[in-house]
């Protein structure tokens, strides 16, 4: 199962999210749950980085499926825009892949 890690500051805006797990819904082939997740959460990192300019601090790990991401600097309208937007799409996935996707939000 893939699990994802949303932190909110104490004003509600993200800060960080976590990605770790494979979802192994497709054990013979291609695995379109791990795909959709991917994309979801590395596509907002391409925009921060390199539309918005936003400096982050973010690994990634593609053999045990870990992506952290953390913004260095207080996320501003743009940012959150983002980033509010990539947590909705991955809702969208949980609700279709419910035992593959897990979504907990914390606030920090």
């Amino acid at each position: 199962m893939i699990k994802v890690d949303i932190y909110e500051d104490d004003q509600g805006k993200i800060r960080e999210y976590r990605v770790a797990g494979h979802a192994d819904s497709n054990p013979e082939g291609f695995d379109e749950v791990c795909a959709m997740v991917s994309l979801t959460t590395q596509v907002p990192v391409l925009g921060m980085e390199q539309v918005l300019s936003r400096t982050l601090d973010y690994s990634v790990d593609e053999e045990d499926g870990l992506l952290c991401v953390r913004l260095v600097d207080a996320p501003d309208d743009k940012t959150e825009v983002l980033l509010r937007t990539m947590v909705l799409g991955l809702k969208g996935i949980q609700k279709a892949y419910s035992d593959y996707l897990a979504i907990e939000e914390h606030r920090r």
